[in-house]
């Protein structure tokens, strides 16, 4: 039976999975590369970044086992969007880890999000009346992106917005700051969502920052995304662990999420927050999946995207 192999390279994280032809999940990879940081300043990818980014691309391979056999399909989104010298950062990546991704537009990288999501929801909604919806919203808040992905029997309407927890610490510097501009953030999201027809009955997570306060509030002691498949965070769930999480020193904060991540965490949360507030979502569903996912299931679906988004 052949593998699959999906890779998302985002703005903050680094995600493989191996997926055989049967959507079964057999291994898992996430570490966090920062690509978009000083993004925002300069327009670039540092070296920083690249060097972060090798390394993990590197022990991406060990983790899954890679062989010359198995189907890589490698995306990237937003911050080598957005990066001027995007290709070039990807040619050596391709030169020191045989790797080549391919950088999706962000309408693209919202289809691709919303595929495993969609096949999770259908099997959840069979044992929980709950989610036996006709539309729903997934949120997916990257490094430097968030994706907007109402999905109804009639399909999905997506937008990608260039807002992301890496980007927002980097532009706003200070929390109090970052919250001064809420309005001007969620303006455009707003218009976005206000001419949706589809009113969405329930809104699902699938971003770092709900996953991670997902696993704070749980206790666990490293993260397991099937541990956290299927919960349910309210609103008071993120001001309470970001509540606790303020008060830890810069230490404990490193020592409980990473060195790469402490420092974004409360802009991931506050953002998080601002993003249920407009969809008017007091809770929010749990779902690990989104883009790695979506690139085994285009390679085991045979979907083009050249086909689909010409």
């Amino acid at each position: 039976m052949q593998e699959f192999i999906g890779i998302d390279l985002g703005s903050n994280s680094l995600r493989g999975i191996r997926m055989n032809t049967h959507y079964e999940v057999l291994g898992e990879y996430e570490a966090v590369v920062r690509s978009a940081e000083g993004l925002s300043e300069s327009g670039k990818i540092c070296n920083a970044a690249l060097e972060r980014i090798i390394l993990g691309l590197q022990n991406l391979k060990k983790a899954l086992k890679i062989k010359p056999q198995d189907k890589i399909i490698a995306l990237t989104t937003q911050a080598m969007r957005q990066a001027t010298n995007s290709q070039e950062v990807l040619e050596i990546i391709a030169q020191k880890t045989q790797i080549t991704f391919q950088i999706i537009k962000g309408e693209e990288e919202a289809y691709i999000t919303s595929l495993a999501p969609q096949r999770s929801i259908k099997k959840l909604a069979q044992i929980n009346p709950k989610y036996q919806k006709d539309c729903f919203v997934i949120v997916d808040m990257g490094g430097a992106s968030s994706e907007f992905i109402f999905c109804a029997q009639n399909g999905i309407t997506a937008k990608s917005f260039e807002i992301g927890i890496v980007q927002s610490k980097d532009k706003y510097k200070t929390l109090e700051n970052f919250i001064s501009h809420k309005d001007k953030i969620t303006a455009p999201i707003i218009e976005f969502i206000n001419k949706q027809h589809n009113k969405p009955k329930f809104l699902v997570a699938n971003s770092g920052t709900p996953t991670m306060v997902c696993a704070l509030k749980m206790g666990l002691k490293s993260y397991d995304s099937k541990k956290v498949f299927g919960k349910v965070l309210k609103v008071e769930d993120f001001k309470e662990e970001l509540r606790k999480f303020e008060t830890l020193s810069n230490e404990e904060k490193e020592n409980l999420v990473g060195i790469l991540k402490a420092d974004v965490v409360p802009f991931g949360i506050i953002l998080f927050l601002f993003f249920m507030e407009i969809l008017g979502f007091e809770e929010c569903l749990i779902i690990d999946e989104g883009v790695r996912e979506g690139a085994a299931i285009l390679g085991i679906d045979k979907i083009d995207l050249r086909q689909k988004f010409q």
